[in-house]
């Protein structure tokens, strides 16, 4: 294809366009929207339930053999455990980033399998549930009602039936769990005494639940082979029982008298709540709280509108009085994100067009990069469809740095072709044609160097690898597409719509050139200097590379930065063993203070549950929905105020302990916001020693200035009733022991027995003892068992009773028992350094059995940790190779390279300055920075190199080159640093990320306009004289050997 080939066809070079815009157009309509991309490692959940059994017994009958199993499964980074004292136990199984977690699952399901064995029968017949979690919750929905009759058991069973499972079946939906739940049940109270002054016990009632509430096949009459039969008759028996007054009616004993002993003669029957261990409401009121969640990769704008509309049908069949809305809805931090990065886009555009405008001073030059850019920036989208990625916070912040490197281009194509048309007096075709073969070879090679930055960095593993994938992959696609259009529409656009101008100029552009030919002259001041003082230069540069090294050492470092999301949880605290009900008044008291904030909308409760502990009655979890954010622009209203508010509330709690936490930053990467440590109990460690570890770590965590909000979820000392067995009286009177436990759990622990049917659904039968029944230690003596000889027995006769303290919840990660510590970074430092003062502590005062591992977002900091010094050196090792190849020369490209470190130091400086921290956005927007500061460069080295091919002197080649991209390299880095002004300034939602790349690049680049292009016809003349000096001595080397051997050739002869 010859070099004029699209200047000559431009209906050819504006189809391609054309095709450009349109697969963007098709990839932004079908692109998801989400507010990050998949990058949460899959989790798989195991849930299991041994009612009645303590923390020790659950971990060692069942988390034991479970865990044993799970150890080793392909890709698992981690597991955790926690086994509780209701007799709970959770296990979650957290995989690396790249695992499959449909296949995860799948192996989880059949290790698990393999365990069932080992375990107890009551752990099976409740059953192990095995679910992947979703990574972060979408929208919680909530029904409630000011009508009495609509009371919590309703509101809950009413959601479960009419709303759960049409809310499931949505396209996108993942899970839809009912939060705090309160499923119905059939409830058997029993009276010990009464069943015990009848000679029964609780196994005899259990034996007759399951011998007559059961479903049975009872056959068909006249079924084949038969003769002399006209009909078929199914025969139909009662199958399970469905009313409380059925259930009164079981037959527990018919005595010889011809009298019966019913279920209603021993226990009351209820049809209620199957447990009271959770409650849940909104804004203090009751009410059913559905979490809805998102299957990973599904569109959550969409899902969310489609959830909403199916709640306006449903909601038409609701009795009167009941009302539902959605208090907290992540769509809409998602939309208000997504618009303001936007807006930022097109802030960043259009500063950008107004910066063409001013410097190529004439609207017919302006319009070719006006038009590009759209295109380049459009056409992006098809491709990121054709990735699999989604329209995320990175993926356009992405767009917006692509704006200010896209625009150059286009600007270099038209200042050329104008510089040629103004200097030779030439047609605009002729200018054109001779501008491209000049310039072809440069765009292709600068878009290669920044296609070679941005490609090393995309096969970083883990999170932070796909998160660079997110930006590389779309600034890469912008730039190789924009540099089609720079060779296809732009030239063809030169050559028809430019004209040459002889008129005089408007003021403002004289006033501007005028500016730019005194910058240009200074410039090539500057440069004779710094080119006659090469010592000075280099001891200046000498000591760029030590700030560099010493900025990179001191700047604080994290992982993502923290994000005003719109809320924030509470978790309260109160002493171990504490009942519901207390709970419920301190609950209630917290939820009134901050529900009388100003910046509040609604604050969700579940009380007798954390997300730490698990089920726990001294225990509860609000979560603080805040108002959207243009009603919280006034001081004072930001979460972070909020959160300070709370604090200072909660401190004079004495009943209570208050954790307040953000959300994880990610959502679904650890359990909240801050840093997840875990201390392990390692070789011969005991329990005793973790607790000790544990108490002396946080009292110093707590004098740490790094660090605040430090806590640990270990429940070390617990109050409990000790019950010791005396086998020998237990084997004298023929009483097994397993009907002691056994009678002790029904009665205590809520048994389940089996099923019964209701509203087409499943429910299941307990029985437990009567409320009265169940409050003492003195109760004890009414629970009987039955001996050999069919005495009745009671239990106080078979043991005796202590008070003593043991666990409430045994944690475990990796096997290993653990005590879970969280912390936030307190105001004024990183996660980094917060994370070192965490190491430092545990290593200073912990002894050596205890162990240490990072866990949740922690866990991936650390690993993405120490990265940025490998990424940089695999970025200056790539664009090295570019240039190489491209000049086919080892020593040019180093006068690129040596360019760059001013540019870097720029970005350590604003960063620096304004108090940001060195996070993975920060690294994101240095790789951009050196490719543009290396396409700044080139530019240069470029016409240099021409010219000194072409015998000019290297010192005139470098100046004559450098006055000649003086303008075009001005305007394009003037672009790109307004392009970036927005998101310097930039507030609202989701503004932290983007004052994080924002800020170094917007420096960085100032410096590389300021100090860079001195630098680059420095090293580029030095390096030439270098090459110089060594060819010289080569020379003379060669002349004093030929020369030599010349002699004793002479001397031979002689």
């Amino acid at each position: 294809m010859k070099p004029g080939f699209f200047i000559d066809r431009p209906v050819f070079s504006t189809v391609l366009s054309i095709l450009i815009v349109i697969v963007g157009i098709i990839g932004l309509a079908l692109l998801p929207v989400d507010q990050y991309p998949q990058i949460t490692p899959p989790v798989v959940k195991i849930s299991a339930t041994y009612p009645g059994a303590s923390a020790l017994t659950v971990s060692q009958a069942v988390a034991t053999p479970i865990e044993q199993e799970l150890n080793g499964t392909p890709g698992m980074i981690y597991m955790q455990s926690s086994s509780s004292n209701s007799g709970s136990l959770n296990i979650t199984v957290t995989f690396d980033v790249s695992a499959d977690a449909d296949l995860a699952a799948v192996e989880i399901q059949n290790r698990v399998k393999l365990a069932e064995s080992r375990l107890p029968a009551e752990v099976i017949q409740n059953g192990i549930t095995i679910e992947k979690q979703a990574p972060s919750q979408l929208m919680t929905l909530s029904l409630m009602s000011d009508d009495p009759k609509f009371d919590e058991i309703y509101l809950s069973n009413f959601a479960t039936i009419n709303v759960l499972d049409v809310l499931r079946r949505i396209p996108g939906v993942g899970r839809v769990s009912n939060v705090g739940s309160r499923y119905y049940g059939m409830q058997i109270w029993v009276y010990p005494d009464r069943l015990a002054n009848m000679g029964l016990t609780v196994s005899d009632l259990q034996d007759a639940l399951k011998d007559q509430n059961r479903e049975s096949a009872a056959g068909e009459l006249g079924k084949q082979p038969v003769l002399d039969v006209d009909v078929t008759l199914p025969i139909t028996a009662p199958g399970r029982l469905s009313t409380v007054k059925e259930f009164e009616d079981i037959v527990v004993r018919a005595n010889p008298d011809g009298s019966i002993v019913r279920m209603s003669d021993v226990a009351r029957v209820s049809l209620e709540a199957s447990s009271y261990s959770t409650e849940s409401g909104i804004n203090g009121k009751n009410a059913a709280i559905l979490g809805i969640y998102m299957l990973p990769g599904a569109n959550a704008l969409e899902v969310a509108t489609k959830v909403k509309e199916a709640m306006k049908d449903i909601s038409k069949n609701f009795p009167e009085g009941l009302e539902y809305n959605f208090p907290f809805d992540m769509t809409e931090y998602i939309s208000q994100s997504v618009h303001e990065v936007y807006k930022t886009l097109f802030e960043a555009l259009f500063l950008v067009v107004l910066v063409v405008f001013l410097s190529l001073q004439n609207w017919r030059a302006a319009l070719i990069p006006t038009i590009a850019v759209p295109i380049s920036l459009i056409g992006t989208f098809g491709f990121m469809l054709i990735f699999g990625f989604s329209l995320n916070m990175l993926t356009l912040l992405g767009l917006i740095l692509a704006i200010g490197i896209v625009v150059d281009d286009a600007i270099v194509v038209v200042e050329n072709v104008e510089r040629i048309m103004a200097e030779e007096r030439v047609t605009a075709r002729e200018a054109t044609h001779k501008a491209m073969r000049e310039l072809s070879g440069a765009l292709i090679a600068t878009s290669m160097v920044l296609a070679a930055v941005f490609v090393p960095v995309s096969f970083l593993g883990g999170i932070t690898g796909q998160l660079y994938r997110q930006f590389s992959v779309t600034i890469v696609v912008s730039v190789l597409l924009s540099t089609v259009v720079a060779l296809t529409l732009s030239p063809a656009m030169c050559a028809i719509i430019l004209r040459p101008s002889h008129k005089k100029k408007a003021f403002i552009f004289r006033k501007i050139n005028l500016w730019l030919a005194k910058g240009n002259k200074k410039y090539t001041k500057l440069l004779r200097i710094s080119i006659a003082n090469p010592r000075r230069i280099l001891a200046g540069f000498g000591m760029v590379l030590v700030a560099i090294f010493v900025l990179n050492r001191m700047l604080p470092t994290s992982f993502i930065p923290e994000e005003d999301q719109g809320f924030f949880t509470v978790e309260l605290e109160m002493p171990e063993g504490t009942t519901l009900e207390r709970t419920r008044a301190v609950t209630d008291r917290a939820i009134e203070f901050l529900d009388h904030h100003p910046a509040v909308a609604y604050v969700q409760n579940v009380t007798g549950s954390s997300p730490r502990v698990g089920t726990n009655q001294g225990r509860a979890t609000l979560t603080v929905i805040l108002k959207p954010w243009e009603e919280r622009k006034s001081s004072g209203m930001k979460v972070e105020d909020v959160m300070a508010d709370a604090r200072r509330e909660f401190y004079y709690y004495p009943e209570a302990k208050s954790y307040v936490n953000r959300p994880p930053v990610i959502p679904g990467l650890g359990e909240s916001g801050g840093l997840e440590m875990q201390l392990e109990a390692k070789g011969d460690a005991s329990w005793d020693n973790l607790v000790s570890a544990t108490d002396t770590f946080l009292y110093y965590a707590s004098q740490a200035p790094e660090l605040q909000g430090v806590s640990s979820a270990m429940q070390s000392e617990i109050p409990q009733l000790y019950f010791d067995v005396d086998r020998d009286q237990a084997k004298f009177l023929g009483i097994p022991l397993s009907d002691i436990f056994s009678t002790m759990k029904a009665y205590l622990g809520s048994v389940y027995v089996n099923d019964f049917n209701m509203f087409n659904r499943i429910y299941r039968v307990y029985i437990q003892a009567e409320a009265p029944y169940r409050a003492t230690r003195d109760n004890l003596d009414l629970f009987f068992v039955r001996s050999k000889d069919g005495a009745m027995v009671p239990l106080t006769a078979l043991g005796t009773t202590q008070y003593t303290t043991g666990p409430g919840t045994i944690k475990r990660f990796n096997m290993f028992t653990t005590a879970s510590i969280n912390a936030v970074a307190a105001p004024g430092y990183s996660t980094g350094e917060a994370m070192a003062a965490m190491e430092r502590i545990a290593r200073e005062h912990l002894p050596e059995n205890i162990g240490l591992e990072w866990s949740g977002l922690s866990y991936q900091e650390k690993q993405a940790g120490g990265q940025t010094g490998f990424v940089l050196a695999l970025v200056f090792l790539f664009v090295f190779l570019f240039l190489a190849a491209q000049y086919e020369s080892w020593i040019v490209p180093i006068a690129v390279l040596l360019s760059l470190p001013v540019a870097t130091l720029g970005a350590y400086l604003g960063i620096w300055a304004t108090g940001l921290e060195n996070d993975i956005y920060y690294q994101i927007g240095l790789v951009t920075l050196i490719g543009l500061a290396a396409k700044n460069a080139i530019l240069i080295v470029e016409f240099a190199k021409v010219q000194v091919d072409n015998g000019v002197d290297v010192v005139r080649a470098a100046i004559h080159a450098a006055q000649m991209r003086f303008r075009p390299i001005l305007m394009t880095s003037l672009a790109f640093v307004l392009g970036m002004l927005p998101m310097v300034l930039a507030s609202g939602p989701g503004s932290a990320s983007r004052h994080s790349i924002g800020t170094g690049v917007f420096f960085g680049m100032l410096v590389a306009i300021t100090v860079g292009i001195v630098l680059v016809p420095f090293f580029f003349v030095l390096i030439y004289k270098i090459k110089g000096k060594m060819r010289m001595e080569r020379i003379a080397q060669k002349k004093e050997v030929v020369t030599s051997i010349l002699k004793r050739h002479k001397n031979g002869k002689l």
